[in-house]
């Protein structure tokens, strides 16, 4: 079986994102539609933070915040780690475990935004 890398986990993934001035609700469908944990928020082509099912979770049952009222830039995780597509799955994972996350951007050297791994994607790759 031949080893799998970053690029080959993220292959044709189509990236989530929404504007940070999506409400939470709004935020929520999008991800059930998508099948996904997570949705980048960009503006300007940047990206500026995540929003994902623990955020939700977080928000929905911790604080009560109404989630037709709160948007995704009020509470997603700004200033966020990411990782290269030649950093190794193994490197990939020991920052998610480190760092207490379970999904994370994957950005090229020139900022340009590929994809984001997961835990699980990892976990699937190392079977």
């Amino acid at each position: 079986m031949t080893r799998k890398i970053i690029p080959d986990i993220i292959d044709e993934q189509k990236i989530a994102s929404l504007p940070g001035d999506c409400s939470i609700r709004e935020a929520g469908r999008y991800m059930v539609e998508q099948g996904v944990g997570s949705v980048l928020v960009i503006e300007d082509g940047k990206l500026k933070g995540i929003f994902t099912e623990r955020d939700a979770l977080r928000i929905f049952v911790a604080t009560r915040r109404n989630p037709d009222q709160t948007n995704m830039a009020d509470v997603m995780t700004g200033n966020l780690q990411t990782i290269s597509p030649d950093a190794s799955p193994e490197e990939a994972l020991k920052r998610m475990t480190e760092g207490k996350f379970r999904h994370m951007p994957v950005v090229d050297d020139a900022g340009k935004i590929l994809g984001v791994i997961s835990q699980r994607d990892l976990l699937v790759a190392f079977e």
